[in-house]
């Protein structure tokens, strides 16, 4: 390993270090009780080191984010659009219940939640690197399935949020409000099965 690369594999390591101090801060203290220094000496790194990779408090937040959900790139993929109605919707469905089981992904609610009121950034970031990627996703190939005549919808938008609400008031909100609901793999199956189901049998082409 080069000099550059090594240097790099140390930065690497030292911004890993502070995303996972940071998330375990705000998840302990809440957000705004989580100070940069506390992070920075957490961390093991100094405060000027966390400031060159994060310029801010809110920053930081949005690379937990970043970090929690890496799939990204995965979920902000175009959905083939010879894929068949059924098949496309399976598949942003599973997806998508795979990031509301996401183990950090309750706790984080419940500290955005308490913050909101003083820190309205948090509430953008969680939906900005969480839930929109899904709504683009879908919209966009909703917009094709239409123009194809496969579906019939007048409100594409409104489509979008339907079929992911359906998956999110079953998976997730029950079990941010009701401390340790578990929901298994058939479980989530079947909520995905029957949102399929249900948007097909609303929307589909006669």
């Amino acid at each position: 390993m080069g000099l550059e690369q090594y240097r790099a594999e140390i930065s690497r390591q030292k911004r890993e270090a502070i995303l996972n101090a940071a998330l375990a801060a705000f998840l302990e203290l809440g957000y705004d009780r989580a100070t940069i220094d506390y992070v920075a000496q957490q961390a093991k790194v100094s405060t000027a080191t966390l400031y060159k990779h994060f310029q801010s408090k809110a920053d930081l937040f949005g690379g937990i984010m970043a970090q929690v959900w890496r799939a990204d790139q995965v979920r902000s993929a175009p959905i083939p659009p010879d894929l068949s109605p059924q098949a496309a919707l399976t598949q942003i469905g599973l997806e998508y219940a795979q990031l509301l089981t996401n183990p950090i992904i309750q706790p984080l609610f419940r500290v955005i939640i308490a913050e909101a009121p003083r820190f309205p950034e948090l509430g953008n970031e969680l939906y900005r690197q969480g839930k929109e990627p899904f709504l683009k996703r879908l919209n966009d190939y909703l917009q094709i399935q239409v123009a194809s005549k496969n579906l019939t919808i007048e409100d594409i938008p409104i489509a979008t949020r339907q079929f992911l609400g359906m998956i999110n008031d079953v998976i997730f909100w029950p079990r941010l409000l009701i401390m340790d609901l578990e929901i298994d793999g058939s479980e989530i199956e079947t909520v995905i099965v029957n949102a399929v189901e249900t948007f097909l049998a609303r929307y589909g082409s006669i």
